[in-house]
């Protein structure tokens, strides 16, 4: 379990975005809520989670202040 402890908003950092899309899933309970990714081209999730992040509802309610920011910027 990777459970998010601290959360640091960087600024004016580069996003190094490659190419191609993988499968998440999300699921959640009473007090956390946790994010799992998985390789490029296992649709199936059949290969194992490569990162699986729980977050506490303190957590995502700043990750959501930062997410505004995110959906509102104007950023390039």
């Amino acid at each position: 379990m990777a459970l998010i402890g601290k959360i640091i908003k960087e600024d004016n950092q580069y996003i190094k975005v490659r190419s191609g899309e993988v499968i998440a899933d999300v699921n959640f309970d009473k007090e956390y809520l946790q994010l799992r990714t998985y390789a490029m081209g296992d649709t199936e999730r059949a290969r194992g989670c490569k990162q699986n992040i729980q977050i506490s509802k303190e957590k995502a309610k700043e990750l959501i202040s930062i997410l505004e920011l995110f959906i509102n910027s104007n950023h390039k």
